[in-house]
């Protein structure tokens, strides 16, 4: 489950980062920076959940 859900999060992380990149050619400094930083923050925990090192369901399976 959490590979799939890393899988799932790294795409809507890059268009983040992509739509990011683009606004930051024109005027909007802060909606360009907010954008990246959601989308760094969706990549970097959907390579938390895919290499297994955060396991939301770990205390469940005993």
């Amino acid at each position: 489950m959490n590979i799939g859900l890393g899988i799932v999060l790294i795409p809507i992380a890059i268009l983040f980062i992509l739509f990011g990149f683009f606004l930051r050619g024109k005027n909007n400094k802060i909606v360009s920076n907010g954008l990246l930083l959601v989308g760094t923050i969706i990549l970097l925990v959907s390579i938390l959940l895919f290499t297994g090192i955060y396991d939301p369901y770990a205390n469940h399976a005993r």
